[in-house]
């Protein structure tokens, strides 16, 4: 009996030592840097490397050469990548600098990588410039840094300023107004919402540009616009955030105006900024114009803005998934997302939100979907009625797309989800980008085909929309939608393009080209344009395909004809029918009929 004791009290000491080794071991072993996590609802995460710019801003001299350095927050043990590219600020591709754009790659426990960004040298003063840098599409093992996946480049100015008096009899600088030199946003000319109107300006000499600042508050929208402009001024005006980040840009305001105007949301307060360009080439000597910023009233209830702790790879606007947390966006700013959910629970829908103003079209669409990604999107109204829906652009593409005709002032809702959820595991790899881009909406034309009557004797009638069903919604809590009808399909609509006979241009800036664009019903199927089936007051738009710049605007007669030329372009052109939802990209040459 007492041998057997004394074995049972040998057995536990010896336990109780192991346990104590052991524990010695694993406290030992404890890295020093180890890697954090955090718990949430008993759910480890690790912390993802993150990519991002090791500066917010970098310099270099005009006609110099700059490597960009990109980081990696944490070694990564595979072979890791992201996209860089370069976008316009104040400094223009092809003027400033030349573009760039490309995949950094990095091996595995590499931290760091560059890119390169060239100058391009100019005997004209044009002041500092800056344009973007930007990150996107990081590989499945790493993530963008929130705070650091968009940076700027200066472009510093070495020519002289030249003096501003022109040559004459007088020393009287007649062709400088007073506000000069804003030439940058350093030097803008300070104004206000709701001030008098800054009138007299120039943009002499050739290659002037105005910048102006204004105190917008958050909550407000603002109108910024150019007015009474002399011949041989066309202004052109970008608006800037509070940042210096480009918010939008307009040409002219309506067709056949060469003023300009362009509406936004003011997300927070601060100083906003406008620059004013001269499309005109000719000289601006004594030609003037008027600047001005009006605010218009504020949005009755701000929505709030997202709140809550984020899950380790959550997107930067989470938490978005109700209208009451939906996420803020401008016209034009493009927000890089997934369907991360914040608590670690699924599924994640992302609501966003924009300020809309009537009679302005807004497109709103998914691009940069990751290989595994396919998303579907609804447009809501300001009381949350459904507007309209898309799960895929076209076959073999599932970002999403829709185009919507404000008729109100007011918030419109955006709900961007996954098809299908996927599982919380591999959220992370869902990403995508969304943006909306507003554009001025043509006149709404109402295409009436005017065919014979029947062989019976009959009044024609016109075609009858065919409807489109509603599209999937991305999760069963959402209401259903229905999408407006398209246009009328009953008889074959055939548009018809011809290159008229142009002239080439001595200079090598761009070619002429002259369009005649024809659109009929062809009810007696001959496939020939007859004077009773055109389609009248369509309005027809024409872009360089190369910058997006409109070009021309205008509907067609009672015969579906519009004529235009000579137009000078680098390019290709693309023609719009927005009311038929018809592009086509043409070549000076192509005649065609589709």
């Amino acid at each position: 009996m007492g041998n057997f004791r004394s074995n049972r009290l040998t057995q536990f000491l010896l336990c109780l030592l192991g346990l104590l080794i052991l524990g010695l071991i694993f406290i030992v072993a404890q890295p020093s840097g180890a890697v954090s996590t955090l718990d949430i609802k008993g759910i480890a995460l690790q912390e993802v490397p993150l990519f991002g710019f090791s500066s917010p801003e970098y310099q270099v001299d005009e006609g110099g050469t700059i490597a960009i350095e990109v980081f990696l927050s944490a070694q990564s043990t595979t072979t890791a990548t992201v996209q860089y590219q370069t976008l316009d600020g104040t400094a223009k591709s092809g003027t400033d600098y030349k573009a760039a754009a490309g995949v950094l790659t990095f091996p595995a426990s590499s931290t760091s990588q560059t890119f390169l960004v060239e100058t391009i040298q100019n005997n004209t003063y044009l002041g500092d410039r800056f344009l973007n840098l930007l990150l996107t599409n990081p590989s499945a093992n790493a993530l963008l840094d929130p705070a650091n996946f968009t940076s700027r480049l200066i472009i510093k100015e070495d020519d002289p300023k030249p003096t501003d008096t022109p040559s004459g009899a007088t020393a009287t600088p007649v062709f400088v107004d007073q506000f000069e030199p804003n030439n940058t946003l350093q030097t803008a000319t300070t104004t206000a919402a709701g001030a008098a109107k800054l009138c007299g300006l120039t943009l002499w000499p050739v290659g002037d540009v105005d910048f102006f600042q204004f105190i917008g508050k958050a909550g407000s929208s603002y109108e910024v616009e150019t007015s009474e402009l002399s011949p041989g001024i066309d202004t052109v005006l970008v608006v800037y955030d509070t940042n210096g980040n480009v918010i939008g840009k307009n040409d002219d305001a309506t067709a056949g105006t060469r003023a300009s105007m362009f509406t936004f949301f003011a997300g927070v307060d601060g100083f906003y900024f406008a620059e004013v360009s001269n499309r005109d080439p000719n000289s601006p000597s004594n030609q003037t114009y008027c600047f001005e910023v009006k605010e218009i009233a504020p949005s009755p209830t701000p929505l709030p803005q997202p709140t809550g702790t984020r899950v380790q790879g959550a997107d930067v606007c989470e938490y978005n998934g109700d209208f009451d947390v939906s996420c803020l966006i401008g016209a034009g700013q493009a927000f890089n997302a997934n369907f991360v959910p914040i608590i670690g629970e699924g599924p994640d829908n992302d609501f966003y939100r924009i300020w809309v103003k009537p009679g302005l079209l807004y497109t709103c669409e998914t691009l940069n979907l990751s290989s595994v990604n396919d998303t579907n999107m609804i447009l809501y109204d300001q009381n949350r009625n459904g507007l309209g829906g898309n799960d895929d652009k076209a076959i073999g593409d599932f970002g999403s797309k829709v185009t919507w005709l404000a008729n109100y002032t007011g918030w419109l809702f955006i709900l961007v989800g996954p098809v299908p959820p996927p599982e919380y595991s591999v959220s992370h790899l869902y990403t995508y980008d969304v943006v909306c881009v507003e554009t001025v909406a043509p006149p709404t034309p109402v295409p009436t085909a005017t065919r014979p009557p029947s062989a019976g004797g009959g009044q024609p009638r016109p075609p009858t929309p065919t409807p489109i069903p509603p599209t999937p919604i991305p999760s069963a809590t959402v209401p259903p939608v229905t999408v407006v009808s398209v246009p009328p399909t009953e008889t074959p609509l055939i548009i018809r393009i011809i290159p008229l006979p142009t002239r080439t241009p001595a200079t090598a800036t761009g070619q002429e080209a002259s369009i005649e664009i024809t659109v009929y019903f062809d009810a007696n199927l001959n496939y020939v344009a007859e004077l009773a089936e055109g389609v009248e007051n369509l309005g027809v738009a024409i872009y360089d395909n190369m910058n997006g710049e409109l070009l021309a605007f205008g509907s067609t007669n009672e015969a579906g004809t519009i004529r235009f030329g000579p137009l000078v372009v680098p390019g290709t052109l693309r023609i719009s029918i927005p009311f038929l939802q018809f592009e086509q990209i043409v070549l000076g040459d192509s005649s065609f009929d589709l």
